[in-house]
């Protein structure tokens, strides 16, 4: 029995979100396919299923690689492929078994791949293009000034900490994004800013449900995965999921615990795969792309001949009664989204970073009339401050007050953010906030880049939904809010001076006398100046520490940290403990550090000039009252 009208109706109201996905994840895959031993693109037949390769990891040509491989014979009823992770080396040997793509397949297949790769190149290119001109560091070791939007943003998101390789990706992804917007404007539309789930959850009666970027998968029981939209509420003790499945919609409750729950026996309304169809004549309406490629009603890619189309599922109308939910993330495998966005990412650098965690995220950019903002992406959200200072943290989104709260975990000072029913996020303070920005100031012997301190300090306000980032506001800092929001440092247990209670009356004045380029802040700014009791080498040593003989201990130390050795938090800690007193410089390198009892104290101060590293870590005679020096590359010492 066929599907009914309505039921068909339903269907292919939804169809066109599998020309959005599948283009996208092709666009994504496509590029890393040419000069490879496996066929992208071509339709095979193994075991009497058609299955057709999407992309494999071209930094990784080994056997032991992963491809995604689609398989059009178990599209989803919206029109998304079912995928699968397959090694080349089981590719090698599946392959070779099955029917094989005809040459006018394979060649219409290469001929589209060839047309992707030239634009791939071409956005990949430009996005290079943005990442050196966000970075490229001048004579004087600070960065040049973005010059485009574009600039700004990738370098606003690799100094936030995020992994250059996703700020590359980001970029791709808004390029292609514009470009599947010219074929199908509603499937590159943003989603709003605000709350959504990501992640794969499954449980007992083959239930299993994938959250995607503009809906989320259900399927139960012998039911074929099926696309709905869903929604979100927080007013209740736990958040609440409602997914539009019929007769009636499906209402689940997020746990504390990551687990989602939801009532039972429930009866829906899906589909069933009830055969496979290849037409050969009758193809209905051709639509083709801004590049000249051809797709028929279904969103089939068509090769060649518009008369042979790839063949694609069809379903039937099934209800079915499936148990209780009670589904977990664990051992879910991975879903649609992450699949694409991890294969995005492995192109550039091969770290995929830090997943995203399953349950609810959030998306789009706040902004507050102050200039303090929130960018959120799925594993991370940047806080910043102006256009160029930020930050990326931690984030975690519950349900508290009947109302979502997004807890950022920034170490220094944790902020929560209430979502109002307007939309807006209310942080419950409107006092200063200091975001820790950087700025690039060359790349190391790793070709990882290198920073200096650029903090900056909005204050607190609500925050609304924007389509950018504020482009003013912001002071500089020249203290570190602590976690319960004061501005006064911590003071190590009295051992630390402190403005607001000094050790001593000998001050020291700094002062940088680097030059200053345009639109650039000093070398030195918002570096942290640390006033040792000792000596750096001799801290090092009273941590338990051996610096081997011939090495700098700056070098030594800097290693020890960058590998994060055992050693390094415990030079760290003797760091903490020797310290007599503390300051951070403001945009002009100048700082003065509260009052400590006169005598002999050491420097811990270092900067990059030149792409050189610099230290300061002399004696220095402080005598009662007002002391001064001043920083130039003639009194530093080079760490080579």
């Amino acid at each position: 029995m066929g599907p009914t009208t309505a039921n068909r109706r339903r269907i292919n109201t939804r169809i066109p979100t599998r020309l959005g996905m599948s283009a996208l994840l092709f666009f994504f895959t496509a590029v890393l396919c040419l000069a490879q031993d496996i066929p992208i693109g071509a339709p095979f037949v193994c075991n009497g299923e058609h299955i057709y390769i999407e992309g494999c990891n071209i930094r990784d040509t080994s056997d032991t690689s992963t491809c995604m491989v689609a398989h059009p014979d178990h599209l989803t009823p919206s029109g998304l492929n079912t995928y699968t992770s397959m090694t080349r080396g089981d590719l090698k040997k599946l392959l070779p078994t099955c029917k094989q793509p005809t040459p006018q397949q394979l060649a219409a297949a290469q001929a589209f791949q060839k047309k992707q790769q030239d634009l791939y190149n071409a956005n990949v290119e430009k996005a290079n293009e943005q990442m050196k001109a966000a970075t490229q560091p001048t004579a004087y070791g600070q960065p040049v000034k973005p010059k485009t939007s574009e600039e700004r943003q990738m370098a606003r998101c690799i100094t936030s900490g995020r992994l250059p390789a996703s700020c590359t990706g980001n970029s791709l992804m808004g390029a292609f994004t514009q470009m599947i917007g010219q074929v199908l404007p509603s499937v590159a539309k943003e989603p709003p800013p605000g709350p959504k789930m990501a992640g794969v959850f499954q449980g007992a009666g083959n239930w299993r449900i994938d959250f995607l970027d503009q809906g989320v998968l259900v399927n139960c029981s012998f039911l074929a995965p099926d696309q709905h939209n869903y929604t979100l509420d927080f007013k209740g003790e736990h958040p609440t999921i409602i997914i539009d499945t019929t007769p009636k919609p499906l209402v689940l409750t997020m746990k504390p615990d990551g687990t989602i729950v939801g009532p039972g026996p429930f009866t829906i309304n899906g589909v069933v795969v009830s055969g496979y169809t290849n037409p050969t004549s009758s193809y209905g309406t051709v639509y083709k792309d801004v590049y000249g490629n051809k797709y028929d009603s279904l969103g089939n890619r068509i090769y060649g001949d518009p008369n042979n189309i790839p063949g694609h599922a069809t379903f039937s109308p099934k209800t079915a009664t499936c148990p209780a939910l009670n589904l977990s993330s664990k051992g879910a495998g991975v879903g649609v989204e992450t699949m694409q966005t991890d294969m995005l990412k492995t192109m550039f650098g091969g770290d995929k970073g830090p997943p995203t965690p399953p349950g609810i995220r959030m998306q789009g950019i706040f902004a507050a009339s102050t200039g303090f903002s929130v960018q959120f992406f799925p594993e991370s959200v940047i806080l910043g401050c102006g256009p160029d200072a930020a930050r990326a943290y931690p984030y975690t989104v519950t349900s508290g007050g009947g109302r979502a709260v997004i807890e950022v975990a920034a170490p220094d000072h944790p902020l929560k953010l209430a979502l109002r029913p307007d939309g807006s996020l209310d942080p419950g303070a409107n006092g200063p906030y200091q975001v820790h920005g950087r700025v690039v100031t060359g790349q190391d012997a790793n070709d990882d880049f290198t920073f200096a301190p650029f903090e900056q300090t909005c204050n607190l306000a609500v925050l609304t939904p924007s389509k950018t980032i504020p482009m003013n506001g912001g002071t500089t800092g020249t203290m570190t809010a602590s976690a319960s929001g004061s501005a006064t440092p911590s003071n190590g247990g009295g051992t630390l001076s402190t403005p607001a209670a000094p050790l001593g009356n000998a001050t020291l004045a700094i002062v940088s006398g680097f030059p200053t380029q345009p639109g650039s802040p000093n070398t030195l700014a918002g570096h942290p100046y640390v006033l040792l009791r000792n000596s750096y080498a001799e801290v090092v040593a009273q941590a338990g520490v051996s610096i081997p003989a011939g090495m700098s201990p700056y070098k030594y130390v800097g290693m020890a940290c960058g590998n994060r050795t055992p050693e390094c938090p415990k030079i760290m800690d003797a760091i903490k403990a020797n310290a007599a007193s503390a300051v951070r410089a403001d945009a002009n390198g100048s700082a003065t550090f509260p009052g400590v009892p006169p005598g002999t104290y050491y420097l811990m101060i270092s900067t990059r000039f030149n792409n050189q590293a610099l230290v300061w870590g002399q004696a220095v005679q402080l005598k009662p009252g007002q002391n001064s020096m001043t920083l130039n590359p003639g009194n530093a010492t080079p760490v080579n």
